[in-house]
């Protein structure tokens, strides 16, 4: 294992370094203080190149910017609150609205903008690790409590990636940290994404309006959201049998609905991972042409498949490949959106005596 710095400067030659975390096995991730983002995912082909299989940008702009929160971690609220009214005990506290008449991925001043501060990182035969913190004061864009993240991203050498969210507050509060890196393990951007095949471990899938907000929970067997069996995610949507709810994905441009994730065991026994909720299986998701496969499990209620209908034509990528729509796709641990108006049971405050936790784990 090795961990190498590289240094990109912004519009006012301001540095940023880049943090190249590198296994034995040919995998590099690199991480950006700005948005404690993963700037990168890259696999050594069978050429020996090293590929890009996640969206990502050369131009540290493009993370000020935050236009489709590629890589970065989502926070305090990963997905949407409708209205932005957020109950906290006997209170409803009224959040900033950046997105019509919802809340987005935490507000105005969201986490995934933010330069957070690199608070430690290590390497050694077996792993690397890198710390990042930031702060939040009381009722920024609307959230009580003076609020501190932490996220952790480690590296084994076996191809095994942990990402750690952890969050504490001095007053209840509602914290859903998720991460939200675009995949597309051909390394062709200029190929759908949607030519993956996927696999989601969920029996149930939130339908949206035309907010994207969730308003129903139904079973997917039968219909267009039906990744119980491992499939093109292009072909499901396509599928003779799969007629119901097509209207979905003319709302999301494709796919953008959370999945209710099973109970059930993990692929293998995890060795020195420390968690307070068991992890579960997520999904699969597999490119057959170049043979890799992406593993996911964690511990959040919930997996949000967005296919990327919305990203936009021409953002300059690695190599001077350029992005469009559902050239990559999202896979967002999280609780439900809108939990606490679609799924009020499954609604959990932040408080001083239980702070917020949260893992997922990937494997290439």
């Amino acid at each position: 294992m090795k961990i190498t710095t590289t240094e990109l400067s912004d519009k006012n030659r301001s540095l940023h370094t880049i943090y190249h975390m590198s296994t034995s096995l040919g995998m590099v991730v690199s991480i950006t203080a700005l948005g404690a983002a993963i700037q990168k995912i890259a696999i050594t082909d069978k050429n020996g190149n090293l590929k890009p299989i996640t969206l990502g940008f050369e131009n540290i702009e493009q993370y000020e910017r935050c236009n489709c929160y590629a890589g970065a971690t989502l926070g305090p609220n990963a997905g949407r609150i409708r209205n932005g009214r957020l109950p906290v005990n006997q209170h409803v506290c009224q959040l900033t609205l950046n997105e019509r008449s919802s809340q987005l991925h935490g507000g105005i001043n969201n986490l995934s903008a933010c330069l957070w501060q690199v608070e430690s990182f290590s390497c050694g035969l077996e792993s690397a690790s890198i710390l990042l913190s930031a702060s939040q004061p009381h009722g920024l864009d609307g959230y009580p409590g003076n609020r501190v993240y932490y996220t952790r991203y480690t590296l084994e050498d076996t191809n095994w990636l942990t990402i750690e969210y952890r969050a504490k507050t001095d007053a209840p509060t509602y914290i859903n940290m998720s991460n939200h890196t675009y995949w597309n393990l051909s390394g062709d951007f200029s190929r759908p994404a949607l030519k993956q095949e996927l696999q989601i471990f969920a029996n149930s899938v939130c339908i949206n309006d035309q907010d994207h907000l969730p308003v129903d929970i139904v079973p997917v067997a039968d219909t267009v959201f039906d990744f119980r069996r491992i499939r093109p995610i292009k072909s499901a949507a396509h599928s003779p049998s799969s007629s119901v709810y097509l209207e979905q994905l003319e709302i999301g441009r494709g796919y953008n609905n959370a999945y209710i994730l099973n109970k059930n065991h993990a692929f293998r026994t995890l060795r020195s991972v420390n968690h307070t909720m068991p992890l579960k299986k997520a999904c699969i998701l597999r490119d057959r042409e170049t043979g890799l496969t992406l593993k996911m499990l964690t511990d959040a209620p919930a997996l949000v498949l967005y296919s990327g209908g919305f990203l936009t034509d021409n953002i300059p990528l690695y190599n001077g490949a350029f992005a469009s729509p559902s050239c990559a796709i999202a896979l967002e641990a999280q609780d439900v959106p809108d939990v606490m108006n679609i799924l009020p049971d499954g609604y959990r405050l932040t408080t001083p005596d239980r702070p917020f936790h949260r893992t997922i784990r990937y494997h290439i």
